[in-house]
């Protein structure tokens, strides 16, 4: 009798935590890699977003987790949103950059001059090469 009773008091628990940890609302991802530019010049060090839109056949309020990546020193960078490097959600996303925290500081870096600006960008099968000039 008690072990069904903490089965049932176990269950909601376990749906909850089921339902939070996105399994349900991982939408479908393709490989997103490229450049990032500043008025032509490559933007080294930096943290790329990619944040989706909304978007129907979406559940409401949840347009999908944000993707991120960070470049190298030739501006080069590669997104990962569930796994490392799996890329971005399909669809329409706004794109932000900004300077990536250095290793040997807590401080937050100086900005740049293109950090403020953001970009519309569709993600879609064969986005594996994008340059995105702010």
């Amino acid at each position: 009798m008690r072990r069904t009773r903490y089965c049932a008091q176990l269950l909601p628990v376990l749906l909850v935590v089921a339902g939070c940890t996105g399994g349900a609302h991982q939408y479908d991802v393709v490989p997103v890699s490229g450049v990032v530019t500043c008025e032509g010049k490559p933007v080294a060090n930096a943290i790329v977003q990619f944040s989706p839109a909304e978007k129907e056949g979406r559940a409401e309020g949840r347009p999908g987790r944000a993707a991120f990546g960070k470049t190298d020193e030739q501006g080069r960078f590669t997104l990962s949103t569930y796994g490392e490097d799996d890329g971005a959600i399909v669809g329409t996303h706004t794109v932000s950059v900004g300077p990536a925290p250095t290793e040997d500081t807590a401080e937050r870096p100086n900005k740049f001059a293109c950090a403020d600006s953001t970009l519309q960008v569709t993600v879609e099968p064969g986005a594996d090469d994008l340059t995105l000039d702010f």
